[in-house]
């Protein structure tokens, strides 16, 4: 009886959870014009602490920017619930109707997702010509968040030698508090044509906790004298330890138009020309600067015996459900702590001593918006009371302390004093849930009611299930088989769930899995050019997992420089092989289809077998 209600409580909150998962997808607009953008926040709530992340569809129409996400949690009687509000900025490419399709979310084979979206691209709204900045200093965009439309300069620097795109980080403050909220800033400045989306790699943090800021910031500035377009990323950071903390390189990669320059008396001349045309692509990577913060431990001086960590400036609000009730009946306490700051990392207030009440475990739940780039929020604190005696009860004031850095000074704050009324409870009435009389220290003019012992009735005789379930206990070992099929299903359940948390490391993990089935089904294909297609499905979707990329438009260039970049250990013939294999498969699907030649594809099936095999052992060094 035991296990079965164990494997009942192991699986019934599983599927509840998996039930409450959905999405919701919602735009700042439906029109937007052509040099604007689009904000589209994606929230995914469901009934557990881990959600996955958003899969989002291609937007042809549109450039996609991830602008950062915000959490909620809530514990209520036992049961978790929270949500992830993801935000991404979409910025159109041409005018016309755009599409967002269906958004969806997957968690252990649940799956839920939005319904499309329709945005109108306008043509771009008319600006009025302004007058030209002064060097240094920034032009006056036409909006918040839009860039105003200007024209390159074909040129590759101006006079001053700035260059075509820069990378810049700073941080708002070089010195802070540990738990204090420091901003930095991440600015792309390009003043040349791009060449499709810049890749963006956020610098390194390392003993500090980062919240996004959303949105990105789109606006023009005037360096050296040369005009440049400025897309900047903020990001709080709140220091754990004091210290030299180091915040490594902001990276950009990018693909930056140049001018066909070529001499036209050349003999490869028309060659180039039309494979490049009149303009031609180069790739840049380009860093920031590494930033240093120093950051102070909090002083100890004048430090509060109620401190628990609270680094920011909050204020402290206390509340009950009712101010009647009954001896034996609950009471709820809210304690809400708002302001700006960690919200995350405060601690609960105390509360004071509560000798005629009953206090449960308090259950929290946090609510941040982020504004004017300062993490900003709520924390609620529920608490249930449950009162031992009848009169009027008061829950003395609760203090709460934190440590503001611009005063730099320690502060408290109290809430008011609450007052209850509480009736006696009925002489013969069943006590709360949860709840047991015990001797209190006894306030004057108060009377202790609900004493009263309650006797159990107990059954003589057992119930038919007691009796079948005490027959298969005393079988011998054979009430063993349910305990072994709970601790396996329990391991499939954890398997899939780790499967499931990390879609990614899945895929890294099953790529020479996948990739010998379609080894396999090649053997067996009609012909030359079936088998040749499956190979080549085969040496693309491992590569495309081992390196977290998607399949479709993978190139054998885009498959080197990721090597090169994240497997630098990979040795240059293995490329080479891959190189040669590709080229191979590739002539092999487009000639004419043949059902001989068996022998040739075993050993092209050979080859790629064995280059896979070592390909999977350089990865997993």
């Amino acid at each position: 009886m035991r296990l079965w209600l164990g494997l009942a409580l192991a699986l019934g909150p599983a599927s509840q959870a998996l039930g409450q998962l959905s999405v919701t997808a919602e735009v700042n607009k439906t029109q937007v014009a052509l040099d604007d953008q689009v904000v589209l926040a994606v929230t995914i709530s469901g009934g557990q602490a881990s959600l996955p992340d958003p899969q989002l569809p291609p937007l042809p129409n549109f450039s996609v920017y991830s602008s950062g996400r915000s959490q909620n949690i809530s514990f209520v009687n036992g049961r978790v619930s929270s949500s992830v509000t993801h935000t991404f900025v979409l910025v159109p490419r041409a005018v016309g109707k755009g599409l967002i399709p269906p958004i969806t979310a997957t968690t252990q084979g649940a799956t839920a997702h939005t319904n499309p979206i329709e945005i109108q691209i306008m043509p771009p709204s008319s600006a009025v010509p302004a007058a030209p900045p002064q060097p240094g200093q920034a032009q006056p965009g036409p909006a918040p968040g839009r860039p105003a439309p200007r024209q390159h300069s074909p040129s590759p620097a101006a006079a001053g030698g700035a260059p075509d795109v820069l990378v810049t980080a700073e941080l708002d403050k070089s010195k802070a508090f540990v738990n204090e909220q420091v901003t930095l800033s991440v600015k792309f400045h390009t003043a040349v044509p791009l060449m499709g989306n810049p890749e963006y790699v956020p610098p390194k943090l390392e003993g500090v906790l980062s919240e996004d800021l959303p949105p990105l910031r789109h606006y023009n500035v005037v360096i050296k004298g040369r005009p440049y377009d400025v897309t900047e990323i903020k990001t709080a950071l709140f220091p754990l330890q004091a210290g030299r903390l180091k915040i490594g390189n902001a990276v950009v990669r990018c693909q930056v138009q140049q001018g066909f320059n070529t001499d036209p008396f050349s003999p490869d001349f028309f060659e180039r020309f039309f494979s490049q045309g009149v303009t031609a692509s180069q790739t840049r990577t380009i860093t920031s600067q590494p930033l240093v913060l120093e950051v102070s431990p909090l002083p100890t001086t004048g430090r509060p015996a109620d401190f628990t960590g609270a680094i920011g400036r909050f204020s402290l609000t206390a509340s009950v459900d009712k101010n009647h009730s009954k001896v034996g009946d609950a009471v709820n306490l809210t304690l809400t702590v708002q302001g700006t700051g960690n919200l995350k990392a405060i601690g609960e207030p105390a509360l004071p001593n509560l000798p005629s009440w009953r206090v449960f475990d308090p259950v929290t739940s946090v609510n941040l918006e982020k504004k004017g780039d300062l993490v900003q929020g709520s924390k609620i604190i529920r608490t249930v009371l449950v009162p031992r005696v009848s009169g009027d009860l008061t829950i003395p004031p609760i203090r709460f302390s934190y440590f503001d850095p611009t005063r730099r000074e320690y502060v408290g704050v109290v809430t008011a004093p609450l007052t209850v009324s509480v009736a006696p409870g009925e002489p013969n009435a069943t006590p709360a849930v949860g709840y047991v009389a015990q001797a209190a220290a006894m306030a004057p003019g108060l009377t202790r009611v609900n004493e009263d012992i309650s006797y159990l009735q107990t059954r003589m005789q057992s119930p038919l299930l007691t009796q079948a379930l005490e027959a298969v206990a005393s079988a011998g070992p054979v009430h063993a088989v349910p305990l072994l099929f709970f601790f396996w299903t329990l391991g499939l359940a954890f398997l899939r769930g780790l499967s499931a948390s990390d879609p990614k490391g899945a895929q890294f993990r099953g790529a020479w899995k996948s990739a010998s089935i379609r080894l396999r089904a090649a053997q067996k294909a009609a012909d030359s050019r079936e088998a040749a297609g499956l190979l080549t499905e085969a040496l693309t979707g491992f590569l495309a997992d081992k390196l977290s990329e998607p399949a479709s438009g993978l190139t054998m260039r885009r498959v080197s420089e990721l090597l090169q970049m994240r497997q630098p250990q990979i040795p240059a013939q293995a490329i080479k092989r891959i190189r040669a294999l590709w080229e191979d498969l590739d002539s092999r699907r487009f000639a004419p289809a043949s059902g001989g030649a068996e022998e040739d594809g075993a050993v092209l099936r050979q080859e790629l077998s064995d280059l896979l095999h070592s390909l999977d052992k350089e990865f997993k060094r």
